[in-house]
């Protein structure tokens, strides 16, 4: 069954934001970048690619310590759970510069242009940036909340975009760390002990995040392929802590009802005022009601809005009893859906292999991602972007660079074209 071809126009007989391939962006058709590299082969891809295929940039402007251990004793945060913490214990008081260029050198080196270039010639078309809200200081309450200065990180997530516009690379920003943290992890920058985004005030500041990024984006030849923007990743959800979490103070309904219509307002405000042309609109990006914090749909200007999109993230190992059971993993990516009734765009925005699997069983991961590119890229859905795309584990289950250099998943965009064609779920329906 071929997986690669849209399954019906997307918002039909509607105003529209843009899709990679309505632009024939070059990372969307590799042919010519194969001839341009000597390649020995031009690979034949039908029609152009128009799944999204892409990894995460994640640990560069939002550290997760559990994955960059070495780096993150190499910045002076030893002890610390989060980015806000490692600067209130290491680095507070006169201290400050010394931590702001502790992360300035990470900003630098963890990602950078040549990261881009190594992920498209991988056969990849498409990255999704993490942003925490830091990263406009305007918003930062800097008596209490002791962050690096996020300003300092902008020309270096310039440098990137700027080369992934150069190749034809698709980029999604996704605001990644809310102020007060929209949960209970170290993934926002913060360590609280309860999501403490969910108020007014709050939500006002990540709505002027998302209108000074819109502004950025639009304004700023360097982001021209920055087509999505994501307003919230991973709020608290009914399987967080066997839905112990959930709601968050405010969140129900203040998510919904007023957060994310407040989101989708800010963005159109901002692309209403530079007089930004339908087709050269953002989607912005909600999460699927699959990640069970409610559906952002059920806000009527949210329903209505065509340009909107939507965030599936599925961790298959995370969701089994045995995790280490290979044909339970297998069952689950060749029986699963993602697909939800009306939210068009939708793609799966985080997953991985992870799993209790040995990840040196190459046969088995070779299956695995394969049933799991293909149940992300059915009809209905548009593709993926893994879970990351460097660490410091040395495991492939997280690692997609990594995966490529074992030759676990394709290195080349004509092998993750031929991979939505083999047969991997056979015994496993």
């Amino acid at each position: 069954m071929q997986y690669s071809v849209l399954a019906s126009v997307l918002l039909a007989g509607v105003a529209h934001a843009w899709l990679p391939q309505d632009r024939d962006l070059p990372a969307f058709n590799q042919t010519a970048r194969f001839e341009q590299l000597g390649k020995r082969f031009e690979p034949s891809l039908p029609s152009g690619v128009t799944k999204i295929r892409g990894v995460n940039f994640g640990g560069w402007l939002i550290c997760e310590p559990w994955m960059m251990g070495t780096e993150w004793s190499k910045m002076g945060c030893d002890g610390s759970a989060s980015e806000f913490d490692c600067m209130k214990d290491h680095y507070s008081g006169s201290n400050r510069d010394a931590g702001n260029a502790a992360f300035k050198e990470h900003w630098e080196t963890w990602i950078n242009p040549d990261t881009v270039q190594s992920v498209h010639d991988v056969g990849l078309n498409t990255i999704r940036i993490p942003v925490g809200y830091w990263a406009y200081t305007d918003i930062v309450d800097t008596a209490s909340e002791p962050f690096a200065d996020g300003n300092l990180q902008l020309p270096y997530l310039d440098a990137v975009v700027q080369k992934a516009a150069d190749l034809g690379i698709y980029v999604v920003i996704e605001l990644h760390g809310a102020p007060g943290a929209q949960q209970q992890d170290v993934f926002t920058g913060q360590n609280p002990s309860v999501a403490g985004f969910f108020n007014d005030y709050n939500f006002g500041r990540a709505e002027k995040w998302l209108t000074w990024m819109t502004n950025r984006i639009h304004t700023n030849s360097a982001y021209s392929t920055v087509g999505m923007i994501g307003v919230l990743n991973e709020p608290v959800s009914k399987h967080d802590d066997n839905g112990n979490r959930y709601p968050a103070p405010g969140e129900d309904p203040g998510l919904i009802q007023t957060y994310y219509p407040g989101a989708l307002k800010a963005v159109r405000d901002a692309e209403s005022a530079l007089n930004v042309a339908d087709n050269k609109k953002l989607h912005v990006q909600f999460m699927s009601s699959k990640w069970d914090s409610g559906d952002a749909r059920t806000n009527s200007n949210v329903a209505n809005d065509p340009m909107t999109g939507f965030d599936d993230h599925n961790y298959i190992g995370f969701a089994q009893q045995n995790t280490g059971d290979q044909y339970t993993l297998l069952h689950s990516a060749c029986t699963d859906t993602r697909v939800v009734s009306g939210q068009d765009f939708e793609i799966t925005g985080e997953w991985s292999m992870t799993s209790g699997a040995d990840w040196s069983d190459a046969a088995f991961f070779k299956k695995f991602f394969t049933a799991q590119q293909q149940l992300y890229e059915k009809p209905g859905m548009n593709g993926w972007i893994y879970w990351t795309w460097k660490t410091e584990l040395n495991d492939p289950r997280w690692t997609y660079s990594y995966a490529t250099y074992l030759n676990y998943v394709p290195t080349d965009a004509a092998g993750l074209e031929n991979n939505v064609y083999q047969d991997v779920c056979s015994g496993y329906t």
